[in-house]
């Protein structure tokens, strides 16, 4: 593998993180403080910060958008789709990627195709692109980063817009996942909870997967974040749909846990898969769309329970990719 020929330090970094970080710093102060009094300098320095971000998590100034497409500027389609179930950790990974000197990034990580009506703005012109390979001597590629694995319309409408896409699916132990997504509820909800007798259940992990085990697949939970917990574990499903749709020589599967126990050869394999150039990507020192939220881990309870759910989707799973993962 050849060295990067762009080396990176934590500043220049930083701007592919900035937007997560802003997001999660607002967030923290809106559903978690009582007061937002004392914030208000705070708020108002990153809600004018956020404005003109290099780079978003999610969210972009509709103003940013409305100005591109009064540009009438020939955007470009992704070229690749990286994307999974919610709080799969691919966030991290995914802005990993786009330290290659070959990788295009969009103006946002998560455009929101099924709710922004102009999210192709978020994407470089025609024209950027072909002065960046110009500028580099070689492919650059720019990809669709949003964790919408079960969002069949989506999928449907990145093949329209290019077929040939190729497509990487980060999965996460869907244990680990569930327990991630409670967090997630509970960090989101949190100024809801407040005092409301009835929700008591999402303040402890155990009640909560019991409540949804039990209510399952009949009854939807109650949800702050807009999706199923249990549902979005069970990937076999949506993994078949888009092999089917994109070939399966297009469509790559991993587990997130082999990047979180050491990044390169992962990033190595999507770089191959993708006819990157192989570099060495630099590791930023900061992890991406980190809750902040400390709460008491999974009990073993639980997790046995989890695991007995999910066991027979993991099969069907496995049997599809013809290989199996280390989970619970």
């Amino acid at each position: 593998m050849s060295s990067n020929p762009h080396v990176l330090d934590d500043h220049q970094m930083a701007k592919f993180f900035r937007g997560f970080e802003l997001i999660t710093e607002f967030r923290e102060i809106m559903y978690t403080e009582k007061s937002l009094a004392r914030h208000l300098p705070k708020l108002i320095n990153g809600a004018i910060e956020y404005q003109f971000l290099p780079y978003y998590f999610s969210d972009v100034p509709n103003w940013r958008l409305s100005f591109r497409k009064l540009l009438g500027q020939e955007r470009i389609v992704p070229d690749y789709v990286m994307t999974g179930p919610g709080k799969s950790g691919s966030s991290d990974l995914v802005s990993h990627l786009l330290f290659h000197p070959n990788v295009l990034p969009p103006l946002a990580k998560e455009p929101k195709m099924h709710r922004v009506k102009n999210w192709r703005m978020c994407y470089p012109t025609v024209k950027e692109k072909q002065q960046a390979e110009e500028r580099i001597g070689g492919p650059v590629r720019c990809g669709y980063l949003d964790p919408e694995m079960h969002r069949l319309e989506v999928m449907d409408e990145l093949y329209q817009l290019n077929p040939n896409c190729k497509v990487i699916l980060i999965l996460r132990d869907p244990v680990a996942r569930a327990y991630s997504y409670w967090k997630w509820e509970v960090f989101m909800g949190a100024r809801a909870l407040k005092g409301r007798q009835k929700l008591s259940y999402f303040n402890d992990f155990s009640s909560y997967i019991e409540r949804a085990i039990d209510f399952f697949p009949s009854i939807p939970m109650e949800t702050f974040c807009g999706h199923q917990v249990l549902d979005d574990g069970i990937y076999y499903k949506a993994v078949e749909l888009w092999i089917k749709r994109f070939g399966r020589d297009n469509v790559m599967v991993a587990d997130v846990a082999e990047y979180f126990k050491d990044r390169q050869p992962i990033l190595e394999k999507i770089q191959k898969f993708l006819d990157l150039p192989l570099v060495n990507i630099p590791e930023y020192s900061k992890k991406a769309n980190e809750n902040p939220l400390k709460l008491p881990p999974a009990d073993k309870k639980t997790k046995e329970a989890l695991a007995q759910f999910y066991r027979p989707y993991n099969e069907k799973l496995f049997d599809l990719l013809g290989c199996e993962f280390k989970w619970q």
